[in-house]
């Protein structure tokens, strides 16, 4: 059944970015995106690729200090499960990098797989906390029209994206991120967290041996928390999250120097990037082909670099490079510190299975 449900979803994931990348090409005359590609200075790939690069090291430094409370690790010693995690992201379907980055971690230091899979959710609500505040923050220096709207029509079939929609969305992820984020804090408290485990313990229909399970998971999972309760520890986060995004704006303003008109500047570069990474939280096939397209080049339909009748080779060759050259150096670098740790994917899967409860 598991298998089922795993697959079913993949299936549904491979549907929406195929659905989505359609869309993306539908407006694209061919001819001018080979003209596109043509006229891109690739030179400024390679600086875009070590900012990417710096970008995910700064993420090993942040998990350092998430982890700091419990255990004591290097950056350098976080950076290749880190690395296999975000490139399985991009391998394979549901975001099972998530779930594999503490697992190779668990199973190199010993430690509880569960306290580790919580840093990472600390860690996303962490990136979504960031990405409120700069969504709040960058139309501030930069002009979106709330009133722009990309009509899509496929026949029979008509619906308008508009900038309203993205405010919209903006204003429910907040709702969301805050009762994660309230969920989280209060696994810090010991009064609570004995409430869940009295209500586990009272769950009808389930085996005593699983609900101890889920009682000593639930444990393991608070640990992964222990670093919000340090001021210290969570301003340090703090600035890194936006250190980490802020290079990633910066990437994206680095490469569209290699775009003959189109000059973004830092802010447009946050700007594209927070709506690309609203676009990508649809569950879509492995590495969010598509859904990042369609992000990218509404974001420069919003932004104003692009009518919406023409300049869209411009954006989905723009998107094309930065999705691929964010995408492709990871993948080959997860894949080399999989084979320096002695891993295979079909490990990594049978690790996941030896972790549920």
């Amino acid at each position: 059944m598991k298998s089922y449900k795993k697959t079913l979803r993949f299936i549904i994931g491979c549907a929406l970015s195929i659905f989505f990348l359609f869309l993306a090409f539908r407006n694209v005359e061919f001819r001018r995106l080979a003209q596109v590609f043509r006229t891109i200075n690739y030179w400024w790939t390679i600086p875009f690729i070590l900012i990417t690069l710096l970008s995910m090291y700064m993420r090993s430094v942040r998990w350092r200090w998430i982890l700091k409370s419990r255990y004591n690790f290097s950056s350098v010693r976080l950076f290749p499960s880190l690395v296999i995690g975000f490139a399985l992201n991009s391998l394979l379907p549901l975001r099972a990098g998530e779930f594999a980055r503490p697992l190779v971690l668990a199973r190199k230091e010993k430690i509880p797989y569960s306290t580790l899979l919580a840093t990472v959710f600390v860690e996303r609500i962490i990136d979504s906390m960031t990405l409120i505040f700069l969504f709040l923050i960058v139309p501030l220096f930069v002009k979106i029209n709330p009133e722009i709207s990309v009509p899509l029509d496929m026949g029979k079939w008509k619906y308008t994206i508009t900038g309203s929609m993205l405010e919209n969305a903006g204003r429910d992820f907040t709702i969301m991120i805050a009762i994660l984020l309230v969920f989280s804090f209060s696994l810090l408290l010991n009064p609570t967290r004995r409430i869940y485990e009295g209500v586990i313990g009272r769950l009808p229909f389930f085996r005593e041996s699983f609900k101890n399970k889920l009682i000593e998971l639930l444990r393991h999972f608070s640990e992964g928390f222990h670093s919000l309760r340090n001021v210290k520890y969570v301003a340090l986060i703090a600035l890194y999250s936006l250190i980490i995004w802020a290079l990633v704006g910066f990437s994206l303003q680095v490469m569209s120097w290699g775009f003959p008109g189109l000059p973004l500047n830092f802010f447009h570069g946050m700007a594209v990037m927070i709506i690309i990474c609203f676009a990508i939280l649809l569950p879509a096939a492995p590495g969010y082909w598509g859904l990042y397209e369609c992000g990218t080049i509404f974001a420069l339909l919003t932004l104003g670099f692009i009518g919406p009748k023409d300049g869209y080779e411009t954006a989905l060759g723009f998107s094309l490079m930065i999705h691929s050259m964010q995408t492709i150096p990871i993948i080959l670098l997860g894949i080399f510190f999989l084979w320096k740790e002695n891993l295979s994917l079909r490990q990594i899967e049978e690790l996941e299975e030896e972790c549920k409860v």
